[in-house]
């Protein structure tokens, strides 16, 4: 009897989980115009120990846009200390380390995120060849980077000073978690979406009664909010008629 109450607890359980799931409302993917509105998205990096490219692959999910690894013609040595010594030889010559491929379509992508390891206090220096070969005027740039001590911001910082002509978006560094990247995607495309509101297809201007009994408001990654109190940017808003983007 009491093996018999056990499974009908655990059951109960998942039936009740499987209902909780079913009430969120399914939110837009980015190719619905959630993220960025719809723009095309290309995650650009290098990476030699696979903590950046990680981290690459992450931001890959999120925005589901396009990824890219830059490769050197030259692959750099495999052990740590030989590598080190090279980078830093590239970084006393100012070298610009030749790129295996290059992306294709580049015109198509409006938003670029540029990622790398810090090496040597800032970039590696195949991220200037990677700068350098393309025309970013009318782009926007995101960088990120991963470090094992610090110099985070001088990375990101190098990254916004290669790409002048294109607008640039809060960079993110990390040692190599990525629990914190779906929410800092979320956060810099709110922040593009509001500075360019001719591209804001498929949002919807509407006036929302925040008070209303039957309106459930969502942010982008899809938490209830419960505090409407100043309430701005872009949302999710769910009525008895419809499940709707709005900005606020």
């Amino acid at each position: 009897m009491k093996k018999f109450f056990a499974l009908f607890m655990v059951l109960l359980i998942i039936l009740s989980c499987g209902a909780t799931e079913n009430d969120v409302p399914q939110l837009a993917s980015a190719s619905d115009g959630a993220l960025f509105n719809g723009k095309k998205v290309l995650v650009a990096y290098f990476s030699w120990g696979g903590t950046t490219r990680h981290m690459a692959e992450t931001i890959e999910k999120v925005t589901k846009g396009d990824i890219f690894e830059i490769e050197p013609v030259v692959p750099y040595p495999t052990a740590y200390t030989p590598c080190t010594e090279v980078a830093l030889e590239e970084k006393n010559n100012n070298a610009r380390p030749e790129i295996k491929n290059r992306v294709e379509n580049w015109a198509d992508y409006d938003i670029v995120f540029i990622g790398c390891p810090v090496w040597w206090w800032t970039t590696p220096m195949i991220i200037h060849t990677f700068a350098e070969s393309y025309d970013f005027e009318g782009k926007t740039v995101v960088p990120f980077c991963t470090y094992a001590a610090t110099y985070r911001d001088e990375t990101l910082q190098a990254i916004v000073d290669m790409t002048p002509e294109a607008e640039h978006l809060e960079g993110l560094g990390t040692t190599g978690s990525t629990s914190g990247v779906e929410a800092w995607v979320n956060r810099i495309s709110t922040v593009w979406e509001e500075s360019h509101p001719d591209n804001n297809a498929g949002i919807e201007d509407v006036s929302v009664d925040l008070n209303s009994n039957d309106v459930t408001i969502y942010d982008l990654n899809g938490r209830i909010i419960k505090d409407t109190t100043d309430l701005k940017g872009i949302f999710i808003v769910k009525s008895p008629a419809k499940t709707y983007k709005v900005v606020l």
